[in-house]
């Protein structure tokens, strides 16, 4: 008897269930319908069904990045499963668990012009970690041969995505025997998974006896760390900062409590050109992925630190500006620990620390004297600073809104802060956000602008069930590109790059039954965010800016900052 689609769908999401896999987002299609059916009649799921691929492909790594567990991306055959492919990018250069099934043709329907058949064999490349190209279901195939590709997928998938192509014949959904569709029998109560994998949970590498001595013999050491997947790593890198009496510069994506050491506005101070001169690192610890902060890379890559480490659990290559004297590969909580008991406290960093935070004073003070009274895009992003304590956490799109989350956003006591920085693509961005609501107890806000907005407004159909604030910056294009020295003022540069739209979002809203508010002042901004994040259900709120007036204050930030670090410093 030839196993059915059926049977292969819930031999496929049973063990996946097993394996502890249970969030499943499903775009509809007829070639997917047997998985689909599966996952939603299973008791121990959760399924969301979303009609857009792309935006459901995001919502599974939004969960994945929140959770750092995969979220199943089910999806039908032909260009249905392509659009996945930007998620799957992001999923994979962040390593972000997540299990792709997309539904597929079999062999005899590939490359006959059989209608919506593409050639799906290692359809996203690269960027998966592992392909399984799964055969349709037969007589001659063993249930242990599907639940053992199941474990290692889920097993794979810890580091990034994985992709597995599920052939189905027709009749998909075995009309003639309605009973083996969606089978009324009761699912298998078995509960191990049929391989189980283990990890080594050291993972810890030593610091070199030359690495130990370098920061032991260091006059100028700094402490920055890039974007982190565990929250206690984030804890750990703090403790060393204060026992070293480093300056810590924490990149906007990485968890941790602040110290007293901690730097916030190091975005604005590295670029006063007398500063970068003064007081350049003579060693840098570097933790965790890439920074976001453009000009602090550009700082530590012209100071020519006798030794800069990156240290991260990963084996990738994180050196952009091609300056790394060493490369550790290690958990970093445990490399933490190592160093806590190889280096001894020393106190001579004080006057090189109080340098650092001078700076972070001034800094503050004037920047709050810019921005403190008129709404604006800086504004915004410091006013978030204040309203903490009604959500969780805050997802920043791509461009400019989580670069002045870094700048201007002041982070004592912070929620977590998510973005989409592996291919800082401003696509899925709502979708992401409503994933990490799912993987992500409580409240949340995403920030975003508004050509982030018009690529996803699909997905704001994601959000009906969840706690979240939008909150849209609205400049009419592209705002980044007023800010690199070009002629936006002329036409063609205007037309292409700053790509004007002359759209707001109060009928997207209205259409998707959120609540709008367009709001035109700090203390309305304030107040409307402030009920926004009170109520149930999501929220937009719109703030309109002007593209050209956004450059000048940001380069009046700039310019201002670095004027008074260079006046009161001297003196």
């Amino acid at each position: 008897m030839i196993e059915s689609n059926a049977h292969r769908a819930r031999l496929i999401i049973a063990e996946l269930v097993r394996c502890g896999v249970d969030e499943f987002i499903i775009a509809p299609g007829f070639r997917s319908a047997p998985l689909a059916l599966a996952a939603i009649s299973h008791p121990g799921t959760h399924c969301t069904v979303h009609f857009d691929e792309r935006g459901s492909a995001f919502f599974a790594l939004g969960y994945g990045r929140a959770s750092r567990k995969p979220c199943v991306w089910i999806t039908t055959s032909g260009t249905a499963a392509a659009n996945g492919l930007p998620a799957i990018v992001e999923a994979s250069m962040e390593r972000v668990p997540m299990i792709c099934l997309t539904a597929d043709r079999p062999p005899e329907l590939r490359d006959t012009g059989a209608n919506q058949t593409i050639d799906q064999v290692h359809l996203f490349g690269r960027y998966p970690r592992w392909f399984v190209d799964l055969p349709a279901p037969a007589s001659e195939q063993e249930g242990a041969f599907i639940r053992t590709t199941i474990d290692q997928a889920v097993h794979r998938a810890c580091a990034g995505p994985v992709h597995l192509n599920c052939m189905f014949r027709e009749p998909l959904l075995e009309e003639d025997r309605v009973e083996e569709s969606i089978p009324e029998t009761s699912w298998s109560t078995e509960e191990r998974q049929l391989t189980q994998y283990m990890t080594a949970s050291e993972g810890i590498a030593a610091p070199s006896r030359r690495l130990v001595q370098s920061i032991c013999e260091a006059h100028q050491g700094l402490i920055v760390v890039g974007s982190l997947q565990d929250p206690e790593d984030g804890k750990a890198i703090h403790a060393l900062a204060k026992h070293l009496g480093w300056p810590l510069m924490a990149d906007i994506c990485a968890p941790g409590p602040a110290v007293e050491n901690t730097v916030t506005f190091f975005d604005l101070i590295v670029r006063s050109e007398w500063f970068t001169r003064q007081y350049p690192p003579d060693v840098v610890l570097h933790f965790g992925g890439p920074l976001v902060s453009k000009k602090l890379q550009q700082f530590l890559s012209h100071a020519c630190a006798d030794t800069y480490a990156l240290i991260a659990p990963s084996s990738d290559r994180i050196d952009p500006h091609h300056v790394l004297t060493d490369r550790i590969q290690s958990k970093i909580a445990g490399f933490c620990n190592c160093l806590l008991s190889e280096v001894p406290r020393d106190k001579s960093h004080a006057a090189w620390t109080e340098v650092w935070r001078r700076a972070n004073t001034i800094a503050r003070r004037t920047l709050v004297s810019l921005i403190d009274q008129e709404l604006s895009e800086p504004s915004v992003a410091w006013m978030l600073s204040r309203l903490f304590d009604h959500t969780n956490w805050i997802f920043g799109a791509s461009s400019m809104p989580i670069r002045d989350l870094q700048a201007f956003l002041e982070r004592d006591t912070s929620p977590r802060i998510f973005a989409n920085r592996g291919a800082s693509g401003i696509d899925g961005t709502l979708a992401t956000a409503a994933g990490i609501a799912r993987g992500q107890s409580g409240s949340g806000t995403v920030l975003l602008g508004d050509l982030a907005m018009l690529h996803d407004l699909n997905s704001l159909a994601l959000l009906k069930d969840f706690d979240i604030t939008i909150v849209v910056i609205n400049n009419n294009g592209g705002g980044i590109f007023n800010m690199l020295p070009i002629a936006l003022e002329q036409e063609p540069f205007e037309m292409v790059l700053g790509t004007p739209h002359g759209m707001d979002f109060r009928f997207a809203a209205e259409q998707f039954q959120i609540p709008y508010t367009l709001v035109d002042s700090c203390a309305q901004f304030q107040e409307s965010w402030q009920a926004a994040a009170a109520s149930p259900g999501p929220n937009l709120i719109e703030v309109k800016t002007d593209r050209r007036k956004n450059a000048d204050l940001h380069e009046a930030i700039y310019r201002r900052v670095s004027e008074a670090i260079e006046a009161e410093l001297l003196t």
